[in-house]
């Protein structure tokens, strides 16, 4: 009972996160939560918010020129809090980490989620295939 409360409490919360499907003020709220430094880039047909957090952990946050955030990317000595970078999309990272149990290979239509590592040299992203601008790849998230 206590995990299904914790679970909705994490989805309810959720709106004010840089997560996939989000929107710029989220990703400036993520860098006040963590007290992140930071950084960003104009790419084609995107911006690229680069935050570094205290614990070592860089968090790349692609924004569209629409206001959305297409796509997350990590890296870093720790794993980053997937439920705040993933969203709505947690639960498909979830799932696939008590398959996979080593990383995570989510490839799907919509949703494509990349994570592997080991201790202290974790890495990986997450993007929405369908928002991904036409002027960058999927190589282009790193």
């Amino acid at each position: 009972m206590a995990r299904l409360a914790a679970g909705l409490s994490l989805l309810w919360a959720q709106g004010a996160w840089a997560a996939l499907g989000s929107d710029q003020a989220s990703v400036q709220a993520d860098q006040q939560a963590w007290a992140a430094s930071s950084g960003q880039s104009v790419l084609a047909g995107a911006t690229l918010y680069s935050q570094t957090l205290p614990n070592g952990v860089t968090v790349r946050q692609y924004l569209a020129t629409s206001g959305t955030v297409f796509a997350v990317a990590w890296s870093g000595p720790v794993l980053p809090d997937f439920a705040r970078l993933l969203g709505v999309h947690f639960q498909t990272y979830a799932e696939a980490l008590r398959q996979q149990r080593r990383g995570v290979s989510v490839q799907g239509a919509a949703l494509v989620i990349e994570s592997g590592g080991m201790m202290r040299a974790f890495s990986g992203r997450a993007y929405l295939p369908g928002l991904l601008p036409a002027s960058l790849n999927a190589q282009d998230i790193r």
